[in-house]
């Protein structure tokens, strides 16, 4: 059985190395919140791996914009918008592995847990075998 994994970022570094250094799942990339809402509508997804930080896309892009957000804000807190338009999207059962280190703040985490029951977080300092581990614990597929 394959597993399919939508990669969201407003780059290409993830899908690079994940491709390079995880191989097994099939791998589908967005750039922005709407994309992957999109593409979530249209494909079958087995889970999203999601980078927090988009400051490489135009701010018209940025889901949250024109609700008073600073640009910054939005720019570093984007994953969790995006994490809530896939709730929104009806998709808030869908794995989700984001992609930011809440070692520091896990009261936070575990408040987006109580939200989002299918969410797990990797620093950026993490290991390939870190994230297949990840990827089979919730999708419950081997890789």
């Amino acid at each position: 059985m394959s597993v399919t994994v939508l990669i969201v970022e407003d780059g290409d570094e993830y899908l690079d190395n994940l491709s390079r250094f995880v191989r097994g799942p099939r791998y589908l990339q967005s750039h922005d919140g709407a994309e992957a809402v999109r593409l979530l509508g249209s494909e079958t997804i087995d889970l999203v791996y999601l980078d927090m930080r988009f400051d490489r896309i135009a701010e018209e892009r940025l889901l949250g914009s024109g609700g008073g957000r600073s640009l910054k804000h939005l720019q570093n807190h984007q994953g969790l918008y995006i994490l809530q338009a896939l709730a929104d999207g009806g998709h808030a059962a869908l794995p989700v592995i984001l992609a930011y280190d809440f070692s520091r703040e896990p009261e936070r985490f575990d408040h987006l847990v109580a939200r989002h029951a299918n969410l797990t977080w990797v620093p950026d300092a993490v290991t390939p075998d870190e994230i297949r581990a990840r990827i089979a614990r919730l999708t419950g597929i081997r890789l």
